[in-house]
């Protein structure tokens, strides 16, 4: 009996210390992204970057699933690839940035500034696009299905291959 508690006991420690480095190690991400605007590849999964200046930033293949953009910089950054499902990105400046790829779907994007925005291939199925500015945006294979696409300003934008409802 002595030696079960003593393994509970242990086992509950072990699991405290993992969560606490994992919890610190995100951190530590989060302040080397904010700081070198370079973490390609990285995990920023529920990440809280709200007003963050990123501009330039590389962001490459990232995992931003989930994680709150809202009213960041992001103007000219690399984002190509990254995951950025259900993430929120409202009233974001996404300005010339490379989103090739990216998996967007779910995303929040209402007010986000994505003009000469490259979206090519990217996943956008049931995102909210709300008054969104894709003016002179590449969308050319995009998949919109399901996207709220109410107010958005097309001006400019290269649509081939675009698949919408």
């Amino acid at each position: 009996m002595n030696r079960r508690l003593i393994a509970a006991i242990t086992a509950g420690i072990l699991l405290g210390i993992s969560l606490s480095l994992a919890t610190r190690s995100r951190q530590i991400r989060v302040f080397w992204v904010l700081t070198t605007r370079y973490c390609p590849r990285c995990d920023l999964q529920g990440t809280r970057l709200f007003g963050a200046n990123l501009q330039g930033a590389n962001l490459q293949s990232a995992n931003l699933q989930q994680a709150n953009l809202s009213e960041a910089n992001l103007t000219g950054a690399n984002l190509s690839k990254a995951n950025l499902q259900e993430a929120n990105l409202s009233l974001t400046n996404l300005t010339q940035v490379n989103l090739a790829g990216a998996n967007l779907a779910q995303a929040s994007l209402q007010g986000a500034n994505l003009s000469g925005a490259d979206l090519q291939m990217s996943d956008l199925r049931r995102a909210k696009l709300l008054l969104v500015d894709l003016e002179a945006a590449n969308l050319a294979g995009a998949d919109l299905r399901g996207a709220d696409l109410q107010g958005v300003n097309w001006t400019r934008s290269q649509l081939y291959n675009v698949q919408k409802d």
